[in-house]
């Protein structure tokens, strides 16, 4: 899969730190069409090659509110769990909104 950054990412809030940049920017390349990164933390770390330490902070980050996100859904958080009775799997939750800007 793959996906376009915008430099509207460098103006958002997790710019701020740019380890969680840059691993929410490897799972939009990572999710398949409808957003979903069905995969655990290890996983992403062995295939991004980002120490399993800087993707389970990243990932913590990104499953937490945000009020300075542009987006309110989900409390602003950029990544959701698939299922509650696992720690593992996550969906994009603006994806579409991702998908849309690609295509325009």
């Amino acid at each position: 899969m793959y996906a376009k950054v915008f430099k509207q990412i460098y103006d958002s809030s997790i710019a701020d730190d740019w380890q969680v940049r840059v691993v929410f920017e490897d799972l939009l390349v990572l999710a398949d069409s409808e957003g979903v990164v069905d995969m655990t933390q290890e996983a992403i770390a062995a295939r991004t090659r980002i120490p399993i330490a800087i993707v389970v902070r990243a990932i913590t980050v990104l499953s937490r509110p945000d009020v300075k996100s542009r987006t309110p859904d989900e409390q602003g958080r950029r990544i959701v769990l698939l299922d509650s009775h696992r720690s593992w799997g996550w969906k994009i939750v603006n994806i579409a909104k991702y998908r849309l800007i690609a295509t325009e």
